[in-house]
């Protein structure tokens, strides 16, 4: 019985390190799924809502981040042309990006000048939509910073096919 014992001893010792070794993997792998699903994913089409303060009313729009970390967005405002940008994945859920637009006088159509956003972009768990924060300068036509520091919320929607009866 002694030498079963001492046979034994080391199967159960390798045994339970085979245990940890999988749930370790396990662990990690799932805690990589979390980030790399495709609930993770920010490219696509975005509705957005934009609030830019209580002086502002709210300002819909929507963006398109594409895989090759380019951005392209409009606003629902006369004040601005469409958004052309850069996006990166900085960690986990968060995002970051730097889009330009150019500004106009609602009343006459003269160019103002441009705005740059920079914006930390969080989604949420499910990947269907996501919360940012973001940070503006207005430049003048030639380039000379005007206004600094303008702060707003984003609240964004994914979109999604919504396919139809119909077949052509």
């Amino acid at each position: 019985m002694g030498k079963a014992k001492q046979l034994l001893a080391p199967l159960l010792a390798v045994s339970a390190l085979a245990v940890v070794a999988l749930v370790t993997i396990g662990v990690i792998s799932a805690s990589a799924a979390e980030d790399d699903s495709a609930a993770n994913e920010l490219v696509g089409t975005w509705q957005l809502t934009v609030d830019r303060g209580p002086q502002l009313p709210p300002v819909k729009g929507l963006t398109t981040y594409t895989r090759g970390h380019s951005l392209i967005g409009t606003g629902n405002v006369l004040v601005r042309g469409p958004a052309h940008g850069v996006w990166e994945h900085v960690s986990g859920r968060l995002y970051a990006d730097t889009h330009i637009f150019f500004r106009f006088n609602p009343t006459t159509g003269a160019f103002l000048g441009t705005q740059k956003i920079r914006e930390n972009v969080k989604l949420s768990h499910d990947g269907d939509s996501y919360r940012a924060v973001a940070i503006s300068d207005q430049f003048d036509p030639d380039g000379n910073l005007i206004a600094s520091g303008l702060r707003a919320t984003i609240t964004a929607t994914r979109m999604k096919v919504e396919r139809i009866p119909d077949s052509p």
